[in-house]
């Protein structure tokens, strides 16, 4: 029912703008209310964005007669935000960033972290849209002090800092809390990991010489944006092998596999952000009871639609802006990654490099959900993560 949609539409976007406030915006913010599509049916030389704009050409030719702009709303572009949230959700993802063997019973760790994820910032999509150009801030106009209708020059690598402090516990597990923040945007990230050394305490004798196995898994969320809900998580597997170089040295390589899987969920946006919806109805609130514009008071029939007193020349509210409020399609994607890793540990001090990347194709992994790429540079949709980090152990 577009009565109701446009109800909801008008009081969840009345709710953000009444609790949100002054914001930070960087280049690589995400901006998804840029990812539209057109209506079917427009005549040549219109477009969803000119009729939000000027409601009134609708009236008239070359439209058909009886055309209203509620007919013409823009479309969500579900394809380039399901590409978007797959490459993002990558860089956030848990990185799995440890060798199988554990911190150990009451051992603890606190490190930085420092993850550069490729993204296929050139790359467009099957709908024509390049969605990192489209889907993020871009650059501030100095002279006027304005954000770009289009990032030009999106970042190729997404850099995302965090803290992270790791504690052995009994029985061969470990518990890890990350905090950080995601470079050039106003967005941090947060989440926590769990795993678990199967052979943790066999160091010694037979078992001693075959290498630590474990298994773990751990979640990341995305915070600092009003307009979407991003949370990864990933399940891994791992298998290491620590080299005593001196009485203080360890050196332990490892490789490993993780399975990924994002969830990304929109709130309500406004496609045509350009353009004052309130203000273009004449806004009076909704057919509700106890409003007294609404016009339920005199016909007894209340429907939760905006009551606007703005018409157009035909005697129609104006009120088709609304319908360009919506949300996207809930995306769940599923990637596979595997990892490469070494870990240097010199009395409490160690370092630590990773570089994990797709093994298999992202297309076939999804299906319909995503869509695929194809990019100017060379590269297809797969993404690689180098990861560095420095701590100490006690």
């Amino acid at each position: 029912m577009r009565q109701t949609k446009v109800a909801l539409a008008v009081a969840s976007s009345v709710a953000i703008l009444a609790a949100g406030g002054p914001a930070f915006a960087a280049g690589m913010d995400p901006t998804p209310e840029r990812l539209y599509l057109e209506p079917p049916g427009l005549p040549p030389g219109t477009s969803c964005q000119s009729i939000a704009a000027n409601p009134e050409q609708v009236l008239h030719a070359p439209f058909p007669a009886g055309a209203l702009p509620n007919s013409y709303p823009c479309l969500p572009n579900n394809i380039s935000w399901a590409n978007m949230m797959s490459e993002l959700g990558m860089a956030i993802a848990p990185p799995a960033f440890h060798p199988a063997r554990t911190t150990g019973l009451g051992g603890f760790a606190l490190s930085f972290q420092a993850s550069y994820t490729h993204i296929n910032a050139n790359a467009m999509d099957q709908t024509g849209t390049q969605y990192w150009h489209q889907g993020t801030q871009g650059a501030v106009d100095t002279n006027k002090n304005q954000f770009s209708v289009v990032n030009n020059s999106p970042d190729s690598i997404l850099q995302v800092y965090t803290l992270n402090a790791r504690k052995g516990l009994a029985y061969g597990f470990e518990i890890n809390g990350a905090l950080g923040y995601v470079s050039n945007t106003s967005l941090w990230v947060g989440g926590a990991d769990v795993h678990w050394s199967l052979l943790e305490g066999f160091r010694t004798g037979v078992l001693g010489y075959f290498p630590d196995i474990a298994v773990g898994g751990g979640v990341r969320t995305l915070g600092g944006s009003s307009k979407f809900f991003l949370t990864t998580v990933g399940i891994d597997g791992q298998i290491s092998k620590p080299f005593t170089l001196s009485d203080s040295a360890v050196l332990t390589p490892y490789v490993g596999v993780q399975r990924v899987i994002i969830y990304a969920n929109s709130t309500v946006v406004d496609l045509t952000p350009n353009v004052d919806a309130l203000q273009g109805c004449g806004y009076k609130g909704t057919n509700v009871p106890g409003n007294p514009s609404a016009p339920g008071n005199t016909t007894g029939t209340y429907d939760g639609s905006p009551v606007c007193t703005n018409t157009l020349s035909n005697g129609a509210a104006n009120n088709g802006a609304f319908n360009n409020y919506t949300t996207f399609s809930k995306a769940v994607i599923n990637r596979w990654r595997g990892i490469v890793g070494v870990d240097y540990r010199f009395e409490v001090l160690y370092l630590a490099a990773q570089f994990a990347t797709d093994v298999t194709d992202p297309n076939g992994q999804n299906n319909a959900q995503y869509l695929g790429t194809s990019g100017s540079n060379g590269w297809d949709s797969k993404q690689w993560t180098l990861s560095l980090e420095a701590g100490v152990f006690f």
